[in-house]
């Protein structure tokens, strides 16, 4: 295995290396680790046996806010209290440390520690006379372990295919107040309060110059803080990866990397469940589905360590109810290998 020394490009695929991600205003980078090019979709390459990676990656979300009048009309003509109970997000913001050890060839364990802020949460009063500026909940997330297990790959190194097992513990922050010394609801906590299990592929085939590759990850969420169940969440991603120098198999391997610049386009989709509390039943304001268009960009900056930057724009946003929509999403992450 002296060829394939990993160049890191990891990607804690959000999200659900994950943020509790439920409503449209929530963020999704998922679990896991990936490797060579793309920079959210997971890929299906393992770390060495012995390897340690590490770094940051960070997933800044911008949405078109509701006006306070907009606000007003949705809670005052609403069909009942449960569709009038709605809120307005300016951003979010998710900086994250992640570190990933690779046990054998096949086997990689991580973990992952996020911060979750919300800026601008916004939300009508019981009367519907007035918009209240609930304030910034921010605060630790829930820590995240996962495991990447490649199950095949070809004698040429040119595929690969791997199983992706996580689990997000029920830590974090969970009693975060409004401006007007409330709680704030569990989907505006940085952690849900509850332990998530989630499974999935993903797959890499390198071509030439071009390198595609492919993700599925389905997270089932169970009932933690405010005896809420937070909805559960799939994520379906594909990206296609262009070399500009070298040949795209060598972004997979330190001991041959020539290709410094990568440029990346992925597809990053995500279906989620509708939120449900006890004693309540289901949010008529969650679920859906959303799918951005996300190129990106990759610089190797030597043999052990990479960077990379994408922008997402959403061109499918088919959520339930009123939900903050988004405008855009940027995604970067620093990588160390060692």
């Amino acid at each position: 295995m002296n060829q394939s020394k990993i160049i890191l490009l990891v990607m804690l695929l959000a999200s659900v290396a994950h943020c509790d991600a439920v409503f449209a205003d929530h963020g999704s980078l998922g679990f896991g680790i990936g490797t060579a090019s793309p920079i959210i979709t997971q890929t299906g390459i393992t770390l060495p046996a012995g390897m340690w990676a590490g770094g940051t990656i960070t997933q800044f979300t911008s949405f078109n806010s509701a006006s306070d009048g907009k606000l007003l009309d949705l809670k005052n003509n609403a069909v009942d209290d449960a569709h009038g109970d709605v809120h307005s997000v300016k951003s979010l913001l998710i900086p994250s440390v992640f570190a990933a050890y690779g046990v054998t060839d096949n086997l990689t364990l991580g973990i992952r520690l996020p911060y979750v802020q919300r800026f601008g949460v916004r939300s009508p009063n019981e009367d519907g006379d007035a918009v209240h500026n609930q304030g910034n909940p921010g605060g630790f997330g829930g820590v995240s372990i996962f495991s990447q297990y490649r199950f095949f790959h070809t004698v040429d190194n040119l595929n690969h295919l791997s199983l992706v097992v996580a689990l997000k513990t029920p830590s974090g922050a969970t009693h975060v107040q409004t401006n007007q010394g409330e709680r704030f609801e569990a989907h505006h906590q940085p952690s849900g309060g509850s332990w998530n299990p989630a499974v999935g592929f993903s797959f890499t085939r390198a071509m030439g110059h071009v390198s595609l590759d492919s993700s599925i990850l389905y997270t089932v969420a169970t009932r933690g803080s405010q005896k809420t169940d937070l909805g559960d969440i799939f994520e379906y991603n594909i990206a296609l990866s262009y070399a500009f120098i070298g040949m795209a198999k060598n972004n997979l391997f330190i001991g041959s990397n020539n290709a410094p610049w990568t440029a990346v386009l992925e597809l990053n989709g995500m279906w989620q469940d509708r939120q449900k509390t006890a004693g309540i039943g289901a949010d008529p304001n969650s679920g859906g589905n959303t799918v951005y268009i996300s190129p990106g960009i990759r610089y190797a900056g030597g043999k052990n360590w990479n960077t990379a930057l994408s922008i997402g724009t959403p061109i499918v946003k088919d959520t339930s109810g009123y939900q903050t929509p988004p405008d855009y999403r940027i995604t970067y992450r620093l990588v160390f290998a060692f």
